[in-house]
Order: structure tokens, then C-alpha cells, then sequence
């Protein structure tokens, strides 16, 4: 019978199964736990510097930290590059390390990143699992629980280093109309169509997050206040000129937005940071709504 057959297998297929399997390196503890970083070239640098083939902003880690060699055997091997708090491989620190599947790597004080061969199958779960914890359901941006760690983390690392960060808090002039008018099958569109069209504005490091409802933030690393109002304004008039058409029916959208800035130490903790972006929000919504409000602004400002 079939079942009974002995099946052989050549080595050269088992070779060329392997080869299926990608390294990556998935981070397990510290800033962006569940990234995963997929391993490709014979040198992957590790740092802070944004030069670096793999950034991890955590204060520990040196600006060029580490780096991933291929050699030709296909072994991964771990090199620390003279860095100031050490790479240490299963809690010991080392110079040099020939990685093997489930290995923990630490680079600086705080991030831990797990090392691990997967197939596709593996790295899409990996990924959608992910996705299924940081991202919002609907609308893909991230949600409110990964914008609020992140939001602690970034606050405390630019205050630390005096560097300014600015948040964005915006939201849809009249939502409850749309739904209303329209229904909720249009609100929904609204919102999806609403983050596309500001992906469009956006850098590919800004911190994206849809708040609640229809209130999103953006959180924008060395912005200071002026460049992020000029932003923000860019994002407003561009949603205005936009036309949202959900069944042949053309929906009028505008957005309100406040700003705050993290500056010199004048904001507190990251709780104050939102506040402050509230404050500027409500503002703009109560002098009259599709306008940019921050400290840069005063009650008569025209936007």
C-alpha cells in the first residue's frame, strides 16, 4: 500500500527546504515589542543612528550598537561593535556570537530581541498577530492602547535628551451628522478614507493612532511647533479639498486639530502633552470648526 512506502528524500531538497526559512529578529521586551525585522544581506547594522539597517530608540543603545554577519556557511553570527552597555546572548555579554534559533540577544539596556527562522506561513501569522494587538480594526492606523505606550516612552526619551516632540489631536467636524444623514455604513468610509488620505501628508515614522470615535493623534518625533503646525494645516486643508463620495453621494468632511509641543521641560509628563492638545482641539472646534489651533495661535488667528 502506499502508506507502507519508505519515501526518500534527496539532501538537495532538504537543503532547498530550509532555504525556504528567513531569519528574523522579533522584539520581545523593550520599545515595539512584536516587530519583527526580517534579515536579508550579508550585514545588518543595530543601533540608534538612523543610518542603522535596524533603529531601536531605547537610551541604552549605542548609535552603531551591533551588527548581523552571513557567513558562508549560512550561520548568523552577532558582532557587538565596541558599544557603551554591551550585547549580551542568553544573559552573557559577548564580542561575538554564532546565533542559533531561539537565541535572545539584549542591546542595550532595555531590548531584547529573540532570534528565529520562519517560513511565509509563520512570518504572515506572526505579522497579522501583531497587527490583531497595535492596529484599529477598521481604519488599519495604530489603536489608542499602542498610541498611549507609546506616547510614555517617546515623551520620556525627548525630554530626556531636550529634543522636541509635538501630538496632534484631531477630529471630524460634525461626525454625528454624517452617520446620521448617511448612516453608519458612510460614517465607516468616512474614517478609512479619512486615514488614506492622511497617510498621504505623513512621514513613515509619525505615530498614527485612531483615539476614539472619530478622534485620531499623531504624534511626530523631532517636530518642533512650528513645523508641526504647518503640517497639521497641510493635513486640514487637504481633507477640505478632498471629495468623499460614498454611492454616488458626495460627503462634505473637514477636521478640527490642537497642537501641543514638548519644549525646554514645559510640559510635565505625557498625560499634560494630551491635555494641552485637547485644550488647543476644543478650541478650534469652538471658534468655528476646519481650523488649526496651538500656542502658536491667538483667538483671531485665520487659518
Amino acid at each position: 500500500m502506499d502508506e507502507d512506502k519508505t519515501v526518500i528524500h534527496h539532501i538537495r531538497d532538504i537543503y532547498q527546504q530550509k532555504k525556504k526559512e528567513n531569519a528574523y529578529l522579533v522584539v520581545i521586551a523593550g520599545r515595539g515589542v512584536g516587530r519583527m525585522f526580517k534579515l536579508t544581506g550579508k550585514e545588518v547594522v543595530i543601533g540608534r543612528h538612523q543610518s542603522c539597517d535596524i533603529i531601536l530608540e531605547d537610551d541604552g543603545v549605542s548609535r552603531r550598537h551591533a551588527k548581523l554577519l552571513n557567513i558562508r556557511t549560512g550561520d548568523t553570527v552577532v558582532i557587538d561593535l565596541k558599544s557603551t552597555n554591551g550585547t549580551f546572548a542568553n544573559g552573557v555579554r559577548i564580542q561575538e556570537h554564532t546565533l542559533k534559533d531561539g537565541d535572545k540577544i539584549q542591546i542595550g539596556k532595555t531590548t531584547i530581541l529573540k532570534f528565529s527562522y520562519q517560513d511565509d506561513i509563520e512570518e504572515k501569522f506572526q505579522k497579522e498577530l501583531y497587527n490583531s494587538v497595535v492596529r484599529d480594526g477598521l481604519t488599519g492606523t495604530y489603536n489608542k492602547k499602542f498610541f498611549m505606550d507609546r506616547i510614555g516612552s517617546e515623551f520620556s526619551f525627548y525630554l530626556r535628551h531636550g529634543q522636541p516632540l509635538s501630538l496632534i489631536m484631531f477630529d471630524i467636524d460634525h461626525f454625528k451628522k454624517v452617520n446620521d444623514t448617511w448612516g453608519h455604513q458612510a460614517g465607516d468610509f468616512v474614517l478609512k478614507k479619512l486615514v488614506d488620505v492622511v497617510n498621504q501628508c505623513i512621514r513613515g515614522e509619525d505615530i498614527f493612532a485612531r483615539y476614539g470615535g472619530e478622534e485620531f493623534t499623531l504624534l511626530l518625533r523631532d517636530t518642533d511647533a512650528e513645523k508641526a503646525y504647518i503640517l497639521a494645516d497641510r493635513i486640514r486643508k487637504t481633507v477640505a479639498a478632498h471629495r468623499f463620495v460614498f454611492k454616488r453621494q458626495r460627503i462634505p468632511v473637514t477636521i478640527s486639530l490642537g497642537i501641543a509641543t514638548l519644549r525646554e521641560a514645559n510640559l510635565a509628563d505625557s498625560d499634560e502633552m494630551i491635555a494641552v492638545s485637547d485644550e488647543y482641539l476644543y478650541k478650534a472646534k469652538h471658534l468655528g470648526r476646519n481650523r488649526v489651533e496651538s500656542d502658536l495661535t491667538g483667538d483671531d488667528a485665520d487659518n
